[in-house]
């Protein structure tokens, strides 16, 4: 509805013989839908755009409650906007959803005011609803038409990634038919070839978060499943000339989902090692803290390697995003961070490319009290 200004219009040149009349003409013309109430939730008056909108004639609801308007689920908000009214307060722009006659659910925009009397008391509310469902409907088909070209992505992705282990594969097998008489060139060959399935297998338990775990959270000793992850890569990180060092600080169990935790310390590992090509440090650490968010562990992975530039850093958590094309998807981090959300905790990056002072430490703050825990 367009705002008038009211003390620049004169009755005798707009042709309105009292100001009252000239109230009445805005909300009758308006298009949005202008209600009054009493402080019971009583209907006492109900402009034309309202009668277009939830198909009720005035003499069908004044004198009903505006509780016909709202969803049985939704109900709750009325004592809130009504305590709010009572306290003098007027609310703007409240999205919700309200009820058709026909049992339509209308997606709206309710800005309401108090009404007062002569004396300035609070004795009802009036309310301009704005049907906002057709941007409503936009929006949905908007991050429908996201979805579908995520997907697009996600899928060449896949195919790139997964392509090339695969090919690997062909060839190592191969490789070991054609030299089936040195029995030891051939189990290696298999053994590399078992590392590049491996390898697909991961990938396909990263791709957008698809690989969920089932099973039960557990009760777990943090420090031990880092140990674990670094066992599995140990090797590796040794061939790229990267030392392991822990701080570990006596702390408590805490209950989580082992498999997700398991992949997203895995995928922090991998990622400080990829950074270090020439070697350097990687540091695991776990201590025990008290932040807002209550008590909880704070588990660390920090590396030595050449830092994340700052337009980089900011997008490190986006879907896709990658500056390592040869041997990344670019969702593992994302991945993870909905895992880290799923516990109620929190993932934190700090990182810097100075030549003295380069490297990159990950933290993630895991609550006691979480979902999982309860």
């Amino acid at each position: 509805m367009s705002t008038v200004e009211l003390s620049k219009i004169s009755p005798s040149r707009s042709g309105f013989e009292t100001l009252g009349s000239l109230l009445e003409s805005i909300v009758q013309s308006s298009d949005d839908a202008i209600i009054t109430k009493t402080l019971d939730g009583i209907i006492t008056s109900w402009n034309p755009a309202a009668e277009r909108i939830f198909g009720y004639k005035p003499e069908e609801i004044v004198g009903t409650s505006i509780l016909n308007l709202i969803p049985e689920d939704l109900q709750s908000e009325e004592q809130t906007i009504i305590e709010r009214i009572q306290s003098g307060k007027r609310i703007d722009h409240f999205e919700t959803v309200r009820l058709t006659k026909g049992g339509e659910r209308l997606d709206v925009s309710v800005t309401i005011s108090p009404l007062k009397d002569a004396s300035g008391r609070v004795v009802g509310a009036s309310k301009v609803l704005h049907n906002i469902g057709e941007r409503k409907q936009m929006e949905k088909n908007l991050l429908q038409a996201e979805k579908i070209a995520a997907t697009g992505k996600m899928a060449a992705t896949i195919a790139h990634e997964i392509n090339n282990p695969l090919e690997s594969v062909l060839n190592l097998i191969y490789l070991a038919r054609t030299n089936a008489a040195d029995t030891e060139q051939v189990v290696s060959y298999l053994n590399t070839a078992e590392e590049e399935l491996l390898r697909v297998a991961h990938i396909a338990k990263q791709t957008l978060g698809y690989y969920r775990e089932h099973s039960a959270a557990v009760p777990v000793m943090l420090s031990d499943l880092i140990t674990d992850t670094l066992k599995i890569y140990e090797s590796k990180l040794a061939a790229a000339g990267v030392k392991i060092q822990t701080r570990f600080s006596p702390s408590p169990q805490i209950v989580v989902r082992k498999g997700e935790m398991m992949q997203i310390i895995s995928n922090l590992v991998t990622n400080a090692m990829y950074a270090m090509p020439s070697g350097g440090a990687l540091t695991a650490s776990v201590q025990e803290v008290v932040e807002s968010d209550g008590r909880g562990l704070l588990l660390s992975i920090e590396d030595t390697g050449d830092g994340i530039p700052a337009e980089n850093l900011k997008r490190i958590f986006e879907p896709f995003f990658t500056t390592r094309r040869s041997i990344g998807t670019g969702i593992g981090l994302w991945v993870a961070t909905g895992f880290i959300k799923g516990h109620d905790g929190r993932i934190d990056v700090r990182s810097s490319v100075d030549e003295a002072s380069h490297g990159t430490e990950i933290s993630i703050f895991l609550p006691f009290d979480n979902p999982y825990s309860k």
